[in-house]
């Protein structure tokens, strides 16, 4: 399905709940040909098979890096015990709304072969000035698209099917660090990107680029949500909890995020379905667990996109 000129590529790792984000945004049809999301597969398993099967039986297109340079995806695959996940995932590989991603910066991971294989819909990443000799290489003009560093460095030697690729969230250290920023520019990508030389625009969503296994209990809670501003330009605000100098009583510590959230003028006439979620958290006082507040984050993030590209596009 072609997207037109307007089009946006959310670049996730393939946790489990970014995994169930696209999944059930698909499912419930609040994303189209417009929104083509990019999954840097971390393990195999059943998750990451369903959500490609979603969006092969909804025929949406979706990116799957092959070579993924976090996680152990590759050296899992090798194992005997997935060996019908191999055969599996091979098999959707074939599909044509799966299009094969190639990081050229994991330059060590290349698979040659498969290069030629999808010639017809590889998308490559080259956010590092040292693989720009790769893309010439390897790639030339095959891509689909090119992810690419909204920089001349990269621009003047790829100047086919670009796609401008930054990182537009800005990490804090801690958690508790966000009281201080509660409310600032995220990206105004989205209305010039095609004006400046672009096919589309991509991000790492309200996670950010950095990559960390997790799985450690935060002495705060933040929930980020991002929202249009008058002018159009994408701004995120920071919810987080009070009381942050020991990580007990997580559900409290969430109740105390949300409710700022549930309070939030700028958010009230915006009904996506994440932010439905959060809000019924709220009113139910229920702490659904961080793995599923980051998901209703996501979801929130791309349906709102999604919604903005069918609306409007980008100033010329």
């Amino acid at each position: 399905m072609n997207g037109g000129k307007y089009m946006y590529f959310p670049y996730l790792r393939g946790k489990q709940f970014e995994l169930l984000a696209l999944k059930e945004l698909v499912i419930s049809n609040k994303l189209s040909s417009k929104v083509i999301p990019i999954i840097e597969p971390l393990k195999p398993s059943s998750t990451l098979s369903n959500t490609l099967k979603a969006f092969v039986e909804n025929e949406l297109s979706i990116v799957t890096i092959s070579n993924p340079s976090v996680g152990n995806f590759l050296l899992e695959c090798q194992n005997k015990d997935k060996e019908a996940f191999r055969k599996s995932y091979e098999e959707i590989l074939k599909n044509p709304s799966i299009l094969l991603g190639i990081d050229l910066n994991n330059s060590d991971n290349i698979d040659v072969q498969i290069i030629t294989k999808y010639a017809d819909k590889l998308v490559t990443v080259c956010t590092d000035t040292e693989s720009i000799p790769l893309h010439s290489q390897l790639i030339g003009t095959k891509a689909k698209y090119n992810l690419i560093k909204d920089s001349k460095e990269f621009s003047r030697e790829i100047t086919s099917n670009k796609v401008m690729l930054e990182d537009k969230f800005n990490a804090k250290k801690r958690n508790a660090d966000y009281c201080a920023v509660q409310d600032e520019l995220f990206s105004s990508d989205h209305l010039f990107y095609n004006s400046e030389g672009y096919l589309g625009f991509s991000d790492y969503s309200i996670i950010g680029s950095d990559y960390s296994e997790g799985g450690f209990a935060p002495y705060a809670i933040a929930i980020h949500i991002v929202y249009f501003d008058s002018n159009k330009k994408l701004r995120i605000k920071h919810f987080t909890s009070d009381s942050n100098d020991d990580y007990n009583d997580p559900a409290g510590k969430f109740q105390e995020a949300i409710s700022k959230l549930a309070n939030c003028e700028e958010l009230k006439d915006i009904n996506t379905d994440g932010l439905r979620e959060l809000r019924l958290c709220y009113e139910d006082k229920r702490y659904p667990g961080l793995g599923s507040v980051k998901k209703m984050a996501i979801k929130h993030h791309l349906e709102l996109m999604n919604s903005f590209l069918i609306a409007e596009g980008p100033q010329s």
